[in-house]
């Protein structure tokens, strides 16, 4: 899956509003041992270029201002190429100094649409039936004069996924479920800094990175 839904969102700017985003469950691996990884590579798993280059240098911002060694997947390689070789791909990944890998891809999205009316209908339509004079333009006029002012409200709520894996081993080391609630007169791009700030505040109280 892709993370369409909230990368759209991060690319489009809107008035600042109400939004929420929330790590709604946490796992660790309880064999792992381990400090904090050494270098993470950031896969965005996205096919447009721009959404995952977005989400991937967020992370890149996030984790350099705690020290943390970390570099982005979307200049080394396409995600097709990532799919047809796994060993090719881990093998550009470490060349470029990772001993980890952290997946971001969406799990699930759902879309809320709310409509009410602002002002009274100025118009009651009194017709019970259809008459042999009723016509096309008369069902017109009676919709053109009952017409009011309608606002409209769209919610989405979108579930991410944010995994850590180790390189070498293959080993699931940490994951977070998050949940963001976007409405659509906030401020898209902030709330996509806000997510991954919560995800990086997580695994750094986990110890999982710097």
């Amino acid at each position: 899956m892709n993370i369409r839904q909230l990368s759209v969102a991060a690319l489009t700017l809107s008035l600042c509003g109400c939004a929420t985003s929330s790590v709604k469950q946490i796992s660790k691996s309880p064999t792992y041992q381990g400090g904090p990884v050494q270098k993470v590579a950031v896969i965005a798993v996205d096919e447009r270029g721009l959404v995952r280059q977005g989400f991937e240098n967020r992370f890149l911002h996030a984790f350099r201002a705690h020290a943390q060694e970390v570099v982005v997947t979307h200049d080394l390689l396409g995600l097709p190429e990532i799919k047809a070789d796994k060993e090719a791909a881990a093998a550009r990944v470490r060349e470029a100094g990772a001993d980890s890998v952290l997946i971001i891809r969406l799990v699930d999205q759902t879309t809320y649409s709310r409509q009410v009316r602002a002002t009274p209908a100025r118009y009651v339509d009194t017709v019970t039936g259809f008459g042999d004079n009723y016509g096309w333009y008369d069902c017109y006029s009676v919709a053109f004069t009952d017409m009011g002012t309608v606002w409209g409200s769209t919610t989405q709520k979108i579930y991410l996924d944010t995994t850590l894996f180790d390189l070498k081993t293959g080993q699931r080391l940490w994951s977070a479920l998050t949940l963001t609630v976007l409405k659509e007169n906030m401020d898209r791009l902030a709330e996509a800094d806000s997510l991954i700030a919560e995800v990086v505040s997580a695994m750094r109280k986990d110890g999982m990175v710097r």
